[in-house]
């Protein structure tokens, strides 16, 4: 088992600015490495600051040479305000100059079974040191349900052995990375913050045996970060 890197701040303004800079540094060292750094990105309300951050130019990334893959989406057109694509766009993608070399989304209100081999070629371009496709990074969030990306308790994206997974969520279905690619990734960090989840905090953290998504992913991936504000680490 891993020992996850904590970093705790005062205030979520600081973990934004502390994480920034962090995927700075780790971007730079990717590049300089291998000439790109692959990210997986999340949607959700708790990234929009980190990204509208990004947006602004204050760390210093050159993003001609990031590649973007969203870590999972809803099944709904790009300008619904579901879209964790439309989300990511209007708060961090638009912004960038130069933009990204590559941003993935997913192919939704297709068939999903199409859907997913098209995404399943896309990841077919990264390293596989391991016969799974390996993000440098892989920027996750967590519900108050103990799900990451769209991989819920007892869901069958919770069940997938592949890359990528369909599946039901709140709201409308979901595509998803899976477990098993998440936890192949350099360096998985989790963004949590709020005293609402500082219970689900202390589980993925403290419970060896705790099934839920994230502390799966938490406990499998060999390099894993939790950026957390005072309130989200509160009971640890």
């Amino acid at each position: 088992m891993n020992s996850p890197m904590l970093h705790v701040f005062e205030n979520t303004d600081q973990v934004m600015e502390g994480l920034a800079i962090w995927l700075a540094s780790q971007s730079k060292a990717h590049i300089q490495n291998h000439d790109v750094s692959y990210w997986a990105i999340s949607g959700g309300k708790t990234p929009i600051a980190l990204y509208q951050l990004l947006a602004k130019g204050r760390v210093d990334i050159d993003w001609a040479s990031v590649n973007l893959f969203l870590a999972d989406e809803r099944d709904v057109f790009a300008k619904d305000p579901r879209s964790n694509y439309g989300s990511s766009e209007e708060s961090l993608l638009s912004h960038l100059l130069p933009p990204p070399g590559r941003v993935v989304g997913w192919q939704t209100l297709t068939d999903p079974r199409d859907a997913l081999a098209q995404y399943r070629r896309q990841l077919t371009g990264l390293p596989r040191p391991q016969g799974f496709p390996q993000l440098d990074v892989a920027l996750l969030g967590m519900g108050d349900d103990g799900h990451t990306a769209s991989i819920f308790p007892s869901s069958p994206q919770e069940a997938a052995s592949g890359w990528v997974a369909y599946g039901p969520g709140p709201l409308c279905p979901r595509f998803t990375l899976t477990h098993s690619l998440l936890t192949h990734a350099r360096e998985v960090v989790f963004l949590v913050t709020g005293k609402a989840k500082s219970s689900r905090v202390v589980e993925c953290l403290r419970d060896s045996n705790c099934d839920l998504p994230a502390a799966k992913v938490s406990r499998a991936a060999p390099s894993v970060h939790w950026f957390l504000d005072q309130e989200s680490a509160h009971d640890l």
